[in-house]
């Protein structure tokens, strides 16, 4: 990427001038973004949206524009996207893809491991209070920019064919993941999908993706909207605990076979509790699934991207996806084991 292009882009959102400095932020695993520091202190966020996973990126946006003026609320800070100088929400570069810029959120961050109790709570009440604020809105009023995205049949069948093409080095080191995502997609394709109702997902609810304010600790938000899509309730309460029952980080080299932490998990759900999210029986009943089923699912994607050379995460060095892979199918099957125990959980939450 030019240097200078992040600057050109900015002026076209009307943020020019003198003293504008860029960071760049690695965390993400898709898209390029850059914080702006500005002379004035009203700092933003610049992204731009990566073409090789979100093909159509105006169908995010449409989304975008549907959903953040519901996520503003008591106990919610939402997000604010800066108009270009047309009046829009987004430009356009010379090679097609697409940048936007929000509002930079002060005294904020983002973490990947919830360090206590308190942190566990607030990222259940955030997500179930993300839900809350986008139930008027009908499903089926959002586009789907990432079709089959938690299709866990699919995403299996995708496994299945990277095996039979891999280069011959890689699907050597990969024998027991194979065993185990094949053992994990078993136990996950009963959950009685075509039964649960539909709800506008945020679908990515990973604890990174969750603003807490760092003076207090309190859960301000979710960010990373671009997965905005019609969804199961357990996708998004599966994905918020997965970080949550296993202290091994994702990328991590070192795969822990530690017990699920029930302690941040009973967190974390009565964060949800304390919300006052209205759940349908059978929802209530199969969330615990989620928790080995989204963790599962993004490892047979890491894994099926490691066989087929890497083509859709980031990666810092060779064997990371296979790393990823390892870590997130470790963690669905520590969730596995601990589902009665999880169940017993949410059952005397609502007692």
């Amino acid at each position: 990427m030019d240097p200078t292009q992040p600057l050109e882009i900015l002026s076209q959102f009307g943020i020019s001038g003198a003293g504008i400095s860029l960071e760049s932020l690695t965390q993400g695993y898709i898209n390029d973004t850059f914080r702006v520091h500005t002379p004035k202190g009203d700092g933003f966020v610049l992204q731009r949206i990566n073409r090789a996973v979100f093909p159509k990126p105006e169908l995010l946006m449409a989304n975008l524009e549907e959903v953040l003026p519901l996520l503003e609320a008591p106990g919610y800070r939402g997000l604010k996207l800066q108009q270009n100088t047309e009046g829009g929400t987004s430009v356009k570069d010379a090679g097609g893809s697409l940048w936007r810029v929000f509002h930079y959120i002060p005294d904020s961050a983002s973490y990947t491991r919830a360090e206590t109790l308190q942190m566990a709570r607030e990222a259940g009440r955030i997500v179930a209070t993300f839900h809350i604020l986008v139930t008027p809105l009908p499903p089926d009023t959002l586009q789907v920019p990432l079709p089959g995205f938690h299709d866990i049949h699919l995403r299996f069948t995708q496994l299945k064919a990277a095996i039979s093409t891999p280069a011959a080095q890689r699907k050597e080191k990969c024998t027991a993941l194979i065993a185990q995502a094949q053992a994990l997609y078993a136990f996950c394709r009963h959950i009685p999908f075509s039964d649960l109702p539909l709800r506008v997902c945020h679908n990515d609810t990973k604890l990174s993706n969750i603003l807490f304010d760092t003076r207090s600790s309190k859960a301000l938000c979710l960010i990373d909207l671009d997965t905005l899509m019609p969804g199961h309730l357990l996708y998004d309460f599966g994905d918020g605990a997965r970080g949550l029952i296993s202290d091994s980080p994702e990328n991590g080299k070192t795969q822990k076979t530690a017990g699920a932490d029930l302690e941040r998990f009973g967190a974390f759900v009565k964060g949800w509790k304390d919300s006052g999210l209205n759940m349908e029986p059978l929802e209530r009943q199969w969330l615990c699934h989620g928790v080995v089923l989204m963790p599962a699912l993004h490892g047979i994607r890491a894994l099926a991207d490691y066989l087929c050379g890497d083509r859709y995460y980031k990666v810092a060095y060779p064997e990371q996806n296979r790393d990823r892979a390892g870590q997130l199918l470790q963690t669905a099957q520590t969730a596995q084991k601990a589902l009665g125990p999880m169940q017993e959980i949410v059952k005397n939450m609502w007692a």
